[in-house]
């Protein structure tokens, strides 16, 4: 068994077909993906709200104007103030360059466009701190004219910020976004290429195919042993070379497919260990040779892997939406799911699930193609 692993090693690693598009494809896609989606998180994050603020020469435009120097000094200030006048406001406004315009009084108010409904949510902050604004002066001016000895401790609590919500974060890794998805469909596709590798083992174990298979099914060794052995082999490099990949994106990139790393790993196992599966049984089907064969890996993993949303980050979604049952059995969402678990929920229950499956689909694959080539029978080689 030790020398049908070593020679199946050495066959994997002079195919520079399989090491291209399992190790080094890969790569190149992930750096691509790197490049395009690098500062997009960035520029998506909610910025300083552009507002004007036309102040009141009395003591209400004095109370504002302080407020907004003590805001705009904060790092995280949400206003992005520009004190004028009126009409200086206005035309800003028409001109789309600020959300709004907040006018000083005994009670301040705001003015919005109607016209601009894509700053509907800067609007609606707006708002809010023109209420809370208005509600706070109103109380400290209450207390000073009512209760002018407990104004200071009024103005100390309000000072305060409390917080009445706990934050519990849903997921192991904060710092997941939108785009970490295609990743983890990267990782999966690359998990499917591995199918070059278990169609090697078929072609390589039928005697009319190969000249490999001929000299073997004279051997003293049964063809099952053959077979188990170049499986275990392929399943054991294509997940190091999987593996090179995924410490690429994981320590080089630093894109975050390694949390709960342990499963992680396990994922990129099983995931390999079925995409071997997949192409020993597509290497049983028919009588074409290695590339025909390969060809239809290829047509039928690229649609699997557009379905699971590398193409369009959506598709996933999409397709859980009107016909679930799709992914639920397509092994490139299976994998990347497994990814998305592992980053966004505690428990492992949805993930134990895509586990299962997988490993379902493997034995399934596995075994059909064992039985498909034992019961092949040659009148001659």
């Amino acid at each position: 068994m030790g020398q049908i692993i070593i020679s199946s090693w050495k066959r994997l690693f002079r195919n520079k077909f399989n090491l291209f598009w399992i190790l080094l494809f890969p790569i190149i896609l992930g750096t691509f993906f790197y490049v395009a989606f690098s500062n997009l998180g960035e520029s998506e994050n909610m910025s300083a709200i552009p507002t004007a603020i036309v102040l009141s020469d009395d003591e209400y435009g004095n109370a504002l104007k302080e407020t907004i120097a003590v805001i705009s000094k904060s790092d995280n200030s949400f206003l992005k103030a520009k004190i004028c006048t009126e009409t200086k406001a206005k035309k800003l406004l028409k001109d789309n360059d600020v959300s709004g315009i907040i006018y000083s009084g005994e009670k301040i108010s705001l003015t919005v466009s109607a016209n601009t409904s894509k700053d509907t949510i800067k609007q609606s902050i707006l708002e809010s701190f023109v209420e809370e604004y208005n509600l706070r002066y109103t109380m400290i001016s209450d207390i000073a004219r009512n209760h002018p000895d407990k104004l200071s401790d009024v103005i100390k609590e309000l000072e305060v910020n409390r917080t009445f919500n706990k934050e519990v974060l849903l997921q192991k890794n904060p710092n997941v976004d939108t785009y970490t998805q295609y990743y983890y469909n990267q990782i999966a596709m690359a998990c499917l290429y591995a199918a070059m590798a278990g169609i090697l083992v078929a072609v390589e174990n039928q005697a009319n195919l190969s000249s490999l298979a001929a000299r073997k099914s004279v051997s003293s060794r049964k063809k099952y042993q053959f077979i188990m052995g170049e499986l275990f082999a392929s399943i054991i490099f294509e997940f190091i070379m999987n593996f090179i990949g995924f410490l690429y994106l994981s320590y080089v990139l630093k894109v975050g497919v390694d949390t709960q790393l342990p499963y992680a790993l396990l994922t990129l196992f099983v995931g390999v260990t079925l995409g071997i599966s997949l192409g020993f049984f597509i290497g049983t089907i028919g009588k074409g040779g290695r590339e025909s064969k390969s060809g239809i890996m290829f047509a039928v993993t690229m649609p699997l892997c557009f379905l699971s949303g590398l193409m369009v980050g959506d598709m996933r979604i999409i397709i859980d939406m009107k016909a679930p049952i799709v992914n639920k059995l397509n092994p490139a969402a299976l994998i990347s799911d497994s990814f998305y678990c592992l980053s966004i929920f505690e428990g492992h229950k949805r993930y134990a699930q895509n586990m299962i499956t997988l490993v379902i689909l493997s034995v399934i694959f596995i075994t059909l193609g064992i039985i498909k080539t034992r019961r092949s029978r040659y009148a001659s080689i």
